[in-house]
């Protein structure tokens, strides 16, 4: 997703200053030419570890890696604009620092609300030492940002109601973006996985605590009475080796781990299948719109959903007539809203034009880069 936001930019005429972590124990902090624009790679601990300390500790060095490696390599740079995304709330020191450094604005795209989710899971408490860390840098980068870009109309909402002293007007919707493709039915796809003649359902993303991905077990098994319908699981994360053994343990047969593939290759995988799933944990109090979303839709799949109570994806698929959903808390329900896009082809189907149509009219990546250039053009309160 990022890297198509730069490389749009760019088209746009804007110059460009991507800086990415590199996890690496031998090469330093550097800049590289990728698709013609210079990046400057950021030596890092391991920020994506499936350990969550390990991880955790990664991620509270970053703002003075970054700091010390972008006064090593672009303090003379001019700077207009700082675009910087959640996760994590841990750059809010350096982009307070190049904010003030440049006098320049600063665009936050929340894609996620850390640390409440975490507290969420369990995986902290509430009002411990860590959370209050966190906390802390969470509401700094919100206050440093000038404009905060929320996912979906829940989110907005959620966060001016419990975050009272946020401008209102600097608070807007920015959809989840994505490089638009052109949705395909190369058989090649169906051959190579073993999967022609088959209605296949599809979950693809990070396979984590997050999306209590039970529920899909759950749910490939309650479908075992349909020779032709087959799950696959597409991923990596700290859950898979776990899921692996409980479908062992509950006689699963129709459902397919299979690692994250190169990009193109996993469009056109999604061309071929039936159903996209989303699934979210049960206890998650805010709302939250994965980026998996954006693939599904622009392959051209109705999309089942199982979420949180907090959550207004339910209302976006229902309203925009692109899918259907049940709580996480609820099984059977899951169970009955799949029999209803399974058992009718024709509904399936124009759900996922709708979803298409959708996916075209509001997350393209172009629509997400004018609208945040829009917003310090025409907006007096930023």
């Amino acid at each position: 997703m990022y890297s198509d936001m730069v490389n749009e930019f760019r088209k746009n005429g804007h110059n460009v200053l991507p800086m990415a972590p590199m996890i690496s124990d031998s090469v330093k902090s550097s800049i590289s030419i990728e698709n013609g624009i210079e990046v400057l790679r950021v030596k890092t601990l391991d920020v994506f570890s499936k350990n969550i300390f390990e991880k955790g500790f990664a991620n509270l060095l970053l703002s003075y890696q970054y700091k010390k490696t972008y006064n090593s390599f672009w303090k003379d740079k001019p700077i207009d604009l700082i675009v910087v995304a959640t996760p994590s709330v841990m750059f809010a020191d350096f982009v307070d620092y190049v904010k003030k450094l440049k006098v320049a604005k600063v665009y936050l795209m929340q894609k996620d609300i850390f640390p409440q989710n975490a507290v969420d899971l369990g995986l902290m408490k509430k009002k411990s030492l860590v959370y209050n860390f966190f906390r802390k840098n969470e509401l700094k980068l919100l206050k440093t940002a000038n404009v905060i870009g929320f996912t979906s109309p829940g989110n907005l909402k959620y966060f001016s109601d419990n975050y009272p002293f946020l401008d209102k007007e600097k608070l807007k919707l920015l959809y989840n973006s994505t490089k638009l493709f052109t949705p395909t039915t190369d058989s090649r796809s169906s051959v190579s996985y073993r999967l022609r003649n088959k209605f296949h359902v599809v979950f693809g993303g990070n396979i984590g605590k997050p999306q209590q991905l039970k529920n899909v077990l759950n749910l490939a098994k309650n479908c075992s009475i349909y020779s032709n319908v087959v799950f696959l699981i597409i991923g990596k994360g700290t859950e898979v080796e776990k899921l692996k053994q409980m479908a062992k343990n509950m006689e699963i047969y129709n459902l397919e781990f299979i690692d994250s593939l190169p990009r193109d290759e996993y469009f056109s995988l999604l061309s071929n299948c039936n159903i996209g799933l989303i699934s979210l944990h049960q206890d998650f109090s805010v709302p939250n719109t994965p980026m998996k979303l954006n693939d599904y839709l622009n392959s051209g799949l109705p999309v089942l959903a199982s979420i949180d109570r907090n959550n207004d994806l339910g209302e976006l698929l229902v309203e925009n007539k692109m899918g259907t959903y049940a709580y996480a808390d609820s099984a059977e329900d899951l169970f009955r809203k799949f029999l209803t896009l399974y058992q009718d082809q024709e509904l399936s189907m124009r759900m996922g034009r709708n979803g298409y149509d959708f996916c075209v009219r509001n997350l393209s990546v172009e629509k997400a880069c004018q609208d945040i250039i829009q917003h310090f053009k025409d907006d007096t309160h930023v």
